[in-house]
């Protein structure tokens, strides 16, 4: 029997897998995705993309003008509680005026209100579109690996066919009860399953008590419920579910469903069409290591948390692109394999503090509702920018300053340029054109040089040759040009400066002013980031 190699082979067709994919096609490593459902999700599942992870996805081929048009129509979210939807006295806890504006941290929404469902699907075309392998209705039987590879038995769904394929490197991307951690015998952290939910999904028309199209969350305080409104025709609701008392699947029929759905609406007469329920477990897990040989764990694999907050997706994208960008670079060559290394180094720390503060908020919550709303509080448990925007990293493939604190977060309103942290968004224009610093990065590693600094752009194309890898360099105030010195200001340099950016638009290295061998010190940094 033929073997198949493939360089990589992502287990699970989700947001991890998916954005795996996408991410290892558009950088030239033609991937093998199965996923044993026979589609992507049909279903809303999870909402909302952070700042961070819009700006990740927009530098994969296809997704930006989706996205766009994905959230054309769409509004920000409010948040209410009620009696029920119908109560007249509803309390909308919107964001107080006053605090800062975070659309001054990014040229992309502050968040986008779209369905996993929804961008599942634009993951999958455009996946597809950059020659990603994409095999639905197949299942990983089992597994072995060595210190060369790993070997696949793979199965057709539909008619029981297998095959065995061998990866470079395998992707667990299977979910919080990944059959693949179990395999490998990677033990999970975390106070683990805390509650569980039932999901709703029916069909009405509630014009008599919301805006047609209304992007809403709203709350029943003392129900154990919750409405998700996103502005589809199809509505979701969260019901409490307990089988520690006995409560059993069976015990949501539709006949239950629909007089729940109509209790929490509060409209007892409503036509309603009921389309599915489904369980949902609460989880608090965090997988003692991510990374096993040549097998990786990444998103719910790796860690999972209550959804209260909305931010278990957003970590499984974020996952996906840390771990794409460095095993493409190991494999066509650029990096050494110590690099792969990072990814747990990195990543870890940065997930624990979500998974803890989502905890924290599952406690204050109601069904997905917090008893209350308060932004201006910097001990709120509910997500901040601080949290997703001003992370900090630390590893081997930082070059971390000798004067760094070791802190993992910063205010990303006062963000310092370090190396760790995320490249700060600054407006540029290129002519007409107006643009961010981010529209910058993604395939590669970028150097930006100051105005003063045509050295800097010098040396990374003559580093870039003599290391055989991919770097762009841009003088700022050239080409690409900021106001003031406020490119400057945001990334801590002088105009004859420099900072490294790596391909997740993380600094990686700068110079705060001009050197006397800026070949020499870009390429150094440049060979102990790349683990060459």
């Amino acid at each position: 029997m033929s073997v198949q190699r493939v360089p990589v082979l992502v287990v699970g067709g989700a947001y991890t897998g998916l954005t795996t994919a996408l991410s290892l096609a558009a950088r030239g490593v033609r991937p093998l995705l199965v996923e044993r459902r026979p589609n992507t999700s049909t279903l809303p599942k999870a909402w909302g993309l952070n700042t961070r992870s819009q700006e990740l996805l927009h530098t994969l081929p296809g997704v930006a003008e989706r996205l766009r048009t994905a959230l054309a129509d769409t509004q920000w979210p409010r948040i209410s509680h009620g009696a029920s939807m119908a109560d007249p006295e509803r309390l909308h806890l919107d964001p107080q005026a006053g605090l800062p504006d975070p659309q001054e941290l990014s040229a992309v929404p502050p968040l986008a209100w779209v369905s996993q469902a929804q961008v599942e699907e634009i993951l999958r075309t455009s996946a597809e579109e950059s020659d990603a392998d994409i095999r639905l209705g197949t299942e990983m039987v089992s597994f072995t690996q060595d210190d060369e590879k790993v070997t696949a038995t793979l199965r057709e769904v539909s008619s029981g066919r297998e095959y065995v394929v061998e990866a470079d490197y395998m992707v667990a991307a299977d979910g919080n009860t990944s059959p693949i951690r179990d395999m490998l015998g990677i033990a999970v952290e975390g106070s683990g399953t805390i509650g569980h939910m039932y999901i709703l999904t029916f069909e009405a028309d509630l014009t008599r008590y919301v805006e047609k199209g209304a992007v809403e969350v709203i709350g029943m305080p003392g129900s154990g419920s919750s409405f998700i409104l996103d502005g589809s025709e199809r509505h979701t609701l969260w019901v409490d579910y307990f089988p520690e008392r006995g409560e059993t699947p069976e015990d949501f029929t539709e006949e239950r469903c629909l007089e729940r759905i109509r209790r929490a609406i509060g409209d007892p007469e409503i036509d309603v069409t009921f389309v599915n329920a489904r369980f949902f477990a609460i989880n608090h897990k965090l997988a003692e290591r991510f990374r096993q040989g040549r097998v990786f764990l990444a998103g719910d694999s790796a860690h999972a948390c209550p959804p209260n907050g909305g931010q278990g997706g957003n970590l499984a994208i974020q996952d996906a692109y840390e771990l794409s960008w460095r095993l493409a670079l190991v494999l066509t060559g650029q990096a050494g394999p110590d690099l792969l290394d990072t990814y747990e180094t990195e990543r870890r720390p940065i997930v624990t503090i979500t998974l803890e503060r989502e905890v924290e908020l599952a406690k204050i919550s109601e069904g997905r509702v917090p008893a209350s709303y308060n932004p201006s509080d910097p001990d709120a448990p509910i997500p901040m920018p601080k949290e997703f925007l001003g992370f900090r990293y630390h590893s081997a493939a930082v070059r971390t300053e000798a004067d760094d604190d070791g802190s993992l977060q910063e205010d990303p309103w006062k963000a310092t340029g370090r190396p760790g942290g995320r490249a700060p968004h600054v407006a540029l224009t290129e002519g007409p054109r107006e643009l961010s610093t981010h529209d910058l990065f993604g395939r590669g590693f970028v150097l930006l040089a100051g105005y003063e600094a045509p050295e800097w752009v010098a040396a990374a194309e003559k580093a870039a040759r003599g290391l055989g890898t991919t770097l762009a360099a841009y003088r700022i105030g050239d080409r690409f040009v900021a106001g003031g010195d406020a490119w400057c200001d945001r990334y801590g340099v002088e105009p004859t400066g420099a900072a490294l950016i790596r391909p997740d638009a993380v600094v990686a290295w700068r110079a705060k002013k001009a050197a006397d061998d800026p070949e020499g010190e870009l390429t150094a940094a440049l060979t102990a980031i790349l683990a060459r």
